[in-house]
């Protein structure tokens, strides 16, 4: 019987979405979501990790930094060369992640998942600048309502 691929990629671009909008949130969902429903597809790979609770603790700390950083005056856009690439190398392991853990070739979840966070990155980048700019909306307004969305878009791709 041949394995539907489809739930699986819908949860990658989901997630690889949130990870544009911000670096840690989709692996600390990611890890969180594996921590509670562990995958023995997952035991013997170099992503294990990702499913162990210190992982999914350290994670959701990295995220909640995140959140109170991204904020901050002088904070480097997320379009700059170290953070597009640390969104697309979050994005990957998001994807492998996941993919491995269902059962799919893990590159192919990787690469599903950094695409995603780099469209994402660019796409929330402009969107939130040009509401602020045609609207008159501090930045750090528009982060919150961000940060929203990324949280909804994040508990909605875990949910079974």
């Amino acid at each position: 019987m041949k394995k539907t691929i489809l739930p699986s990629a819908l949860q990658v671009i989901g997630l690889g979405i949130v990870t544009g909008m911000r670096s840690a949130m989709g692996p600390a969902f990611t890890s969180y979501f594996l921590s509670q429903q562990p995958s023995p597809k997952l035991q013997r790979s170099p992503l294990a990790f990702m499913q162990k609770p210190a992982t999914a603790k350290f994670l959701q700390t990295m995220a909640a930094g995140e959140l109170v950083v991204d904020k901050a005056p002088g904070v480097g856009d997320r379009i700059a060369a170290a953070g597009i690439a640390g969104r697309a190398l979050s994005g990957a392991l998001v994807g492998a992640t996941l993919y491995q853990a269902k059962g799919h070739k893990a590159w192919k979840g990787g690469l599903i998942g950094a695409v995603a966070a780099v469209a994402a990155a660019y796409a929330f980048f402009y969107l939130r600048r040009e509401t602020g700019r045609k609207y008159q909306i501090r930045d750090a307004a528009l982060g919150g309502v961000e940060d929203a969305m990324a949280v909804g878009i994040a508990a909605a791709s875990i949910r079974k």
